[in-house]
């Protein structure tokens, strides 16, 4: 049975720009060859809509990723890698005791 790989929403939403910015030169192309000819035209308010949703997206995993960093930043360096209760309670250096 093939496991399924998981997907990244950073590669994801890479993906989206490539192909977003794929379709806007494409419309650009069609429509400067339409409006010249005279005889193809391209669907302009889905392709704005198809483009309005990918910038949405990829501004808002932007400013995700800025909340967290600015959010992590702000922390000690235990509590940013997840040690911050278990630091208090280990005993290192001229602490430890033997035996």
């Amino acid at each position: 049975m093939a496991t399924r790989q998981r997907l990244d929403l950073d590669t994801l939403l890479n993906d989206l720009t490539r192909a977003a910015f794929a379709v806007l030169a494409a419309w650009s192309l069609i429509g400067l060859y339409g409006t010249l000819g005279g005889y193809l035209e391209v669907n302009r308010p889905a392709t704005l809509r198809f483009l309005f949703v990918v910038l949405v997206l990829v501004f808002s995993h932007h400013a995700l990723m800025r909340v967290r960093e600015r959010r992590l930043r702000r922390l000690d360096p235990d509590e940013r890698y997840g040690f911050g209760d278990v630091a208090d309670g280990i005993a290192t250096g001229p602490q430890q005791t033997d035996g």
